[in-house]
């Protein structure tokens, strides 16, 4: 009995015991795995940290993986990207011949491209560099360990270098290129003389393609060189001979009167000999400040009365807006308004209020262009004492119509001049052309 009561606490006692045991056991676990638990922690902290200073997965630049790179790892990239683009070229063969530019001839301009619209411009390659490295990094670490672990995805960024084409130098570069390349065409004219000169064709570029393939090319995202061919075209001339011999109708003629025995009557000779047998085709302008005092012909202008801001003076040259005034009253009875056209500061002696035309070296000037669809001959000369401007061209140019310029004074210093055009004797309307206000001496 005593031994089976031995047998029984010796029982109790080891199951107390192993009892004991099992609740420690569970204890030294929990401590175990606590510990186990920081020190991953702690070791994920540590890899998050590491990685403060590179860029996360999923930033590229172009095809290149930006992954894992420094700032000034990025920022170098950025740079040898840019150089390649620089360092592209445009060959252009006109005739067979190569012109070639580079892209700093031509002021390439880039700047570069995010994804989400963001744009840097060159010498911004560091703050770029440092927003890709900076992107997902405000997360918390343990996102951030996710990110590094595979886990989660990082933010997605895409750069791309996008170049901008100089549009103002390629303008300049186009235009220099296709001035090389032209050959001006010869109409048929006629010289002051009267001798009636040949023909010949010329040639020009046309660059309306080849600017906007250019321009496409330069604002593209691409590596590679530009080269195209091109050939200039033949423009044939529109003006011949035959053409100028049916120049041989007077079409209009006005006349002024002046003293010929004078410094004044002597300088308006020497002009209006100057402007005699100018020949323009339709669309020629010519200029009468420029011809009336182009002095290659040897003859000199002497002193002569002139108008200075409400007063004679004495000028080289006075007299000589008589020959402009006279010109200008012929071109209207021809129906030609003169694109440039300034009035004296006084009244004039020898034209209406209104109805004259001052020319001042490089200040005033009479600009006219034949706006008719036939060639025009001005004649003028001078027969005693009197000034005559004649315009010349085709029998039927002005097609059964008639000009008479027309003044109506508003005072004795001021006027309109009107223009009217007639039709079989009736007018059938009438042109404003100025108001001028005049003071008097």
């Amino acid at each position: 009995m005593e031994g089976k009561y031995h047998k029984l606490l010796l029982g109790s006692a080891i199951a107390i015991l192993l009892c004991g045991a099992g609740i420690g056991g569970f204890f030294l676990k929990d401590q175990w795995d606590a510990k186990t638990e920081a020190a991953l922690r702690e070791r994920q902290l540590q890899e998050v940290d590491r990685h403060q200073a590179v860029s996360y997965a999923n930033k590229k630049l172009g095809d290149i993986d930006l992954s894992e790179m420094t700032v000034e790892e990025i920022a170098g990239k950025l740079k040898e990207e840019r150089k390649e683009y620089q360092n592209r070229s445009v060959v252009l063969t006109v005739n067979g011949k190569e012109q070639s530019y580079t892209m700093k001839k031509l002021r390439e301009q880039y700047e570069y491209l995010g994804s989400d619209g963001k744009t840097f411009s060159v010498g911004q390659e560091q703050e770029l560099a440092e927003y890709l490295v900076q992107m997902d990094k405000d997360l918390d670490p343990w996102e951030q360990y996710k990110i590094l672990s595979g886990e989660k995805q990082a933010s997605g960024y895409t750069i791309s270098i996008q170049p901008k084409a100089n549009k103002k130098q390629l303008d300049k570069i186009i235009k220099k290129l296709a001035s090389k390349y032209y050959i001006p065409v010869k109409n048929s004219h006629m010289k002051k003389g009267g001798q009636i000169t040949g023909t010949a064709p010329g040639r020009i570029l046309k660059t309306k393609k080849l600017k906007k393939s250019l321009l496409a090319y330069l604002n593209e995202n691409s590596k590679e060189n530009y080269q195209a061919s091109y050939e200039t075209e033949q423009v044939k001339p529109a003006w011949f001979p035959k053409d100028l011999k049916k120049v041989n109708t007077m079409i209009s003629s006005f006349s002024t009167t002046f003293i010929s025995s004078t410094s004044r009557g002597h300088n308006i000779q020497v002009g209006a000999s100057r402007i005699n047998g100018i020949c323009l085709l339709p669309g020629e302008k010519a200029s009468f400040d420029e011809i009336v005092h182009d002095g290659s012909d040897g003859q000199q202008f002497q002193e002569a009365g002139s108008y200075l801001n409400g007063r004679t003076v004495q000028t080289r040259g006075g007299g000589i807006c008589q020959i402009s005034t006279t010109a200008y009253n012929a071109l209207l009875r021809a129906g030609i308004l003169p694109s440039k056209r300034y009035p004296h500061s006084m009244p004039v002696h020898y034209v209406p209020l209104g109805l004259d035309a001052a020319i001042s070296e490089g200040v005033k000037d009479l600009e006219v262009t034949n706006t008719m669809d036939v060639p025009i001959v001005i004649k003028m000369f001078t027969k005693g004492n009197t000034l005559t401007a004649q315009v010349w061209s085709y029998k039927n140019a002005l097609k059964g119509k008639s000009y008479q310029p027309r003044s109506v004074a508003l005072s004795g210093t001021r006027a309109k001049a009107y223009l009217d055009t007639y039709q079989n004797g009736r007018r059938i309307s009438s042109l404003l052309l100025h108001t001028d206000s005049y003071i008097l001496g």
